[in-house]
């Protein structure tokens, strides 16, 4: 079951850190635009998502014990992970509005992946983790969709 929960924490070292760049460049681009509320917010993302990450990488440390971290065998859903796709943006074609349901759908899919590996898994530790980060993901879409419900901003 350590093994399971290496590479379910390996995944999630990956998932984190592509928010974390995701966001950053979410950031990057509503400075730009001059949307200073927009530009916090996706700041204040980037940072959640690099505590989470030093979060998951303590975890694996913990649970490595000392070991060299074994080779990873990646497994995603659509063969990239959840959040990857942030890190990808076609940035001219990016409004307000598309930036945050696009924020938000990221942050299902991610909260999806969680939510499967929770259901899927016989080790208890991981589905106790995999539950807490669906969780987690579950609050950043509800925060996202509040703001997507405010309007143009």
């Amino acid at each position: 079951m350590t093994e399971e929960l290496i590479a379910f924490l390996q995944h999630a070292v990956r998932l984190e850190s592509d928010a974390a760049m995701g966001y950053e460049r979410l950031a990057a681009i509503m400075r730009g635009r001059g949307k200073t509320d927009l530009t916090v917010l996706f700041g204040r993302f980037a940072e959640f998502s690099r505590l989470h990450l030093t979060e998951v990488r303590q975890r694996l440390e913990a649970a490595l014990n000392g070991r060299a971290e074994p080779p990873v065998s990646w497994q995603w859903p659509d063969g990239a992970t959840p959040e990857n796709p942030l890190a990808a943006l076609d940035q001219p074609a990016l409004d307000v509005r598309g930036a945050l349901q696009f924020a938000a759908a990221m942050e299902r899919r991610a909260c999806d992946y969680y939510a499967t590996i929770a259901g899927q898994t016989r080790s208890e530790v991981v589905q106790e983790l995999a539950q807490q980060f669906a969780e987690e993901e579950s609050e950043h879409v509800s925060h996202l969709q509040r703001w997507i419900a405010r309007g143009p901003a």
